[in-house]
């Protein structure tokens, strides 16, 4: 990772364990945004946004080895820097992230520190521990985040990242059927503080603790309390398929770790412009820097998939399922338009053993011919599994010539939970594996510190498609690049060829999407995924091979990313650009929609286009849609028409 260092700039406030001031400010660099900390029974926090209160005063705390600290604080020394750095990413929406935020810094009596930032974009606070003793027990950690009467909220009805997001008013009176208003919510979530300012609510540089959950509690006032899974003593199997390793004894306190260490980053991402939460690296930039130094062999792209159309094969002399001529021909599918992957999903091996494969799969033979091909070869492995086995398996997968790993259904969020992601992300990375997490937690910026994690899946996906008719639907599509990929990549795996208006049925042999075929293809612009399935079969994407070129075509990472209009759940359109390259996507919801695109983000001369949009008849029949050629420039205008769930995608290339 390079960093450009632009500007760092210490200043001074005071040194006197004798003095403190009871309430201290921090101004974000554009001063709209601005973090009033006061001391008093506990340290509390308020957020203002363009000088309105947009989070009351919220207390944190966290209590080690039965001792709270945060309560009665006594502050011994505080200090305040400017930060300017540009960093570069080894993947991404963009080259290059302008780092630029004020910091604050309390030192407390009792060897402990809370930093607090403030960046254009959102706030975000953190304890910093430097106690005496090796290893400490965190009994509990306070979170709070409250909000004035009356405001609502965008947040997960299930417990889990695999659900929809629905707007809740959080006052009490109203959560009562809210399916999460007794038990942990899942982050991120989105308020609605004021009027015109929403505040996204989640965390990041989470390592080796619980991940934060959000309880709404029995409180009159407004008050999101943060929770966490206990620590677990002992665990069992279960989940689906027993795939997973659950907790089953459960401690009375939440972590076990070292005395001196920098915790999770409670974060606030506060705008009143809607393209914000659309396009923001403040996960990614308040995680730690990659550890790895030599990263050219982390490759993003796109795969062929196999499981989303069940392994469906036509007008070929074999039968299509988990066995060698499925991914041979899947391999020749992806050399043809110039996939870099493919991927070997589920049953191919021992679920409590991944060195005893299928005998119906012959592994070598996949990924010598794949070599020959210039494709490489990804493996499914359940989590839990990979783990137990981690260098023996891995060892075995290199030996094999596989390219990366998806791991699968971890199924808990304890500190053990999590500090399973790292040790993965940390062995892959000695091997030079690229891995996938599937059935997985949220990502807080590990991507950052182990660049090999491509993919985190954490969200309602295409695969919803075969398992429920109302959850992937065309508000979640577009409410998706607001929320969910607030927190970093994902694996969503788009590309979906039969494209239902209405009356979607469920079925697990080649689904159906909702949505237009144009709405469907934008999302290969739109969505953070460096990784990015091709879901449907090859035969399917060989009937209509003009769009399967298109959508080849489409880089998975980007040079620059600009938000060129964004209405919250509802549309978006989005420019980016790779090289002398740039795409522009749109998609909205449930309402059709008229655009008039401005061009004036493009550099000077003239760019071919070929434009993919919704067809006359889309409104009606999903799988409509046109191909158009022309010219654009900087002070080009086109009008373009989305129907209800649909989209489109430019392709602009500079001419000479």
């Amino acid at each position: 990772m390079k960093r450009i260092l632009k500007l760092t700039l210490p200043i001074l406030l005071w040194a006197c364990g004798a003095y403190a001031k009871e309430t201290q400010t921090l101004y974000s660099p554009d001063e709209n945004l601005s973090v009033e900390v006061s001391l008093t029974e506990k340290i509390y926090y308020s957020v203002y946004f363009k000088g309105e209160r947009v989070l009351e005063a919220s207390p944190l705390t966290i209590t080690i080895d039965n001792k709270a600290l945060g309560a009665d604080p006594k502050l011994v020394n505080s200090t305040q820097i400017a930060v300017d750095e540009t960093l570069e990413p080894v993947w991404g929406s963009r080259k290059h992230i302008r780092d630029n935020y004020n910091q604050l810094k309390l030192d407390f009596e009792g060897n402990y520190s809370v930093e607090f930032r403030a960046y254009n974009q959102g706030v975000a606070y953190r304890f910093v521990t430097n106690l005496k003793e090796k290893q400490v027990t965190v009994n509990n950690e306070e979170v709070a985040f409250r909000f004035n009467w009356g405001v609502s909220a965008w947040m997960l009805d299930e417990k889990s990242y695999e659900t929809n997001y629905k707007l809740v008013p959080l006052d009490p009176q109203e959560m009562q059927n809210f399916n999460n208003n007794q038990s942990k919510v899942f982050l991120p979530i989105v308020v609605q503080a004021t009027p015109e300012v929403k505040v996204a609510v989640t965390e990041a540089g989470l390592y080796d603790y619980p991940s934060l959950f959000i309880d709404r509690g029995n409180d009159y006032e407004n008050f999101l309390n943060g929770t966490f899974e206990k620590y677990a003593l002992t665990t069992k199997t279960g989940g689906f398929s027993n795939y997973s390793q659950l907790a089953d004894k459960v401690a009375d306190y939440i972590a076990i770790t070292d005395g001196t260490r920098q915790y999770p980053w409670r974060l606030l991402i506060i705008s009143d412009d809607d393209r914000t939460f659309a396009d923001c690296d403040l996960v990614w930039q308040l995680s730690k820097p990659s550890v790895i130094k030599e990263t050219s062999w982390i490759e993003p792209g796109k795969v062929a998939w196999e499981w989303w159309h069940d392994y469906m094969v036509e007008g070929q002399d074999f039968k299509g399922g988990v066995n060698t001529d499925t991914y041979l021909y899947h391999i020749d599918f992806a050399a043809k338009y110039g996939l870099e992957y493919i991927l070997i999903d589920w049953l191919w091996t021992d679920k409590y053993d991944l060195t005893l494969f299928n005998p119906d799969v012959d592994l070598k033979k996949i990924t010598n011919y794949a070599q020959s091909k210039d494709v490489k070869v990804i493996v499914w492995a359940p989590g839990h599994t990979l783990h137990r086995q981690l260098d023996k398996a891995l060892s075995l997968f290199v030996e094999y010539g596989v390219s990366g790993v998806k791991a699968d259904f971890f199924g808990r969020e304890d500190q053990t939970g999590i500090k399973m992601y790292e040790d993965i992300a940390k062995a892959t990375a000695r091997h030079k594996l690229l891995i996938d997490f599937h059935g997985s937690a949220k990502p807080t910026g590990l991507s950052r510190t182990y660049p090999n994690v491509i993919n985190y899946e954490a969200v309602a996906g295409n695969e919803w498609n075969k398992l429920s008719d109302d959850k992937v639907t065309i508000a979640h599509r577009v409410m998706v690049p607001f929320t969910r990929s607030l927190q970093g990549p994902m694996d969503f795996t788009p590309g979906g060829m039969r494209n239902v208006q209405s009356g979607h049925k469920l079925r697990m042999t080649m689904p159906e999407v909702q949505g237009t075929r144009s709405g469907e293809m934008a999302m290969f612009v739109l969505y953070n995924e460096p990784l990015k399935m091709l879901c449907d079969a090859p035969s399917v994407y060989e009937r209509e091979p003009e769009i399967t070129g298109f959508i080849s075509q489409i880089p998975t990472t980007w040079d620059d990313t600009k938000v060129l209009e964004a209405s919250f759940g509802k549309y978006l359109i989005e420019a980016r650009q790779s090289g002398e390259t740039w795409y522009v996507a749109g998609m909205t919801g449930e309402e059709a929609r008229h655009v008039n695109l401005d061009f004036s983000f493009l550099g000077e001369g003239t760019y071919a286009a070929k434009i993919l949009k919704d067809g006359p008849n889309a409104a009606r029949i999903g799988t409509d849609y046109l191909f158009e050629a022309g010219e654009i420039s900087k002070d080009s205008r086109l009008d373009l028409k989305m129907a209800a769930g649909g989209g489109f995608v430019i392709h602009l290339i500079r001419q000479q």
